[in-house]
């Protein structure tokens, strides 16, 4: 387990990398192990987004998504939030969706959320079709961030509407979300 000072320094480290991306136009590449450094990684993406998030995970969870982060994006103008999920999460695994199901009823809801039929063997996350996070490996969460590169987005971005458009819609009440704010 990481340290909250090396937390602290890696947060940092993300966040300079990313703005350093935008001050530049050119891509900017960060490693990250271990829930903690996913954590604080998935934080940086999730709060510079402006207009959209995606991600695919296992079933959002509360260790490394933080349902408040996650809901001052959605409540921003415009904001659009879009989970594939590999399985529903059950008691064993607390998910943050749990906090989030008001964002999810509507007409035009800002969270939507499906279910994958069978689970992915890699995970990922864009934030504005020019950030991304990918997971290789789902059990230790090593993963590659890439702040920047439009290209590598788009291309997680089709494969993540692919998954999309194959997988099985996910109601709040499905997810025993609370439907209020």
């Amino acid at each position: 387990m990481a340290s909250p000072v090396d937390m602290t320094e890696y947060r940092t480290m993300a966040e300079n990398a990313l703005r350093a991306s935008r001050a530049t136009g050119s891509r900017r590449v960060v490693s990250n192990r271990g829930p903690e450094h996913a954590r604080a990684v998935t934080d940086v993406l999730v709060t510079s987004a402006e207009r959209h998030l995606a991600f695919l995970c296992g079933y959002f969870s509360s260790d490394i998504f933080d349902a408040s982060k996650t809901r001052e994006f959605l409540d921003g103008p415009g904001a659009q939030m879009s989970v594939l999920l590999d399985h529903m999460p059950d008691a064993a695994h607390r998910s943050a969706l749990s906090e989030l199901g008001a964002y999810m009823v509507g007409d035009d809801p800002k969270l939507r959320v499906r279910r994958l039929e069978h689970p992915a063997t890699v995970h990922f996350g864009i934030a504005d079709e020019r950030d991304v996070r990918i997971e290789t490996d789902t059990q230790s969460r090593k993963a590659t961030v890439v702040f920047g590169d439009p290209v590598v987005a788009r291309s997680a971005t089709r494969k993540f509407k692919s998954l999309w458009d194959a997988a099985v819609p996910v109601t709040a009440q499905e997810l025993g979300a609370s439907a209020t704010r």
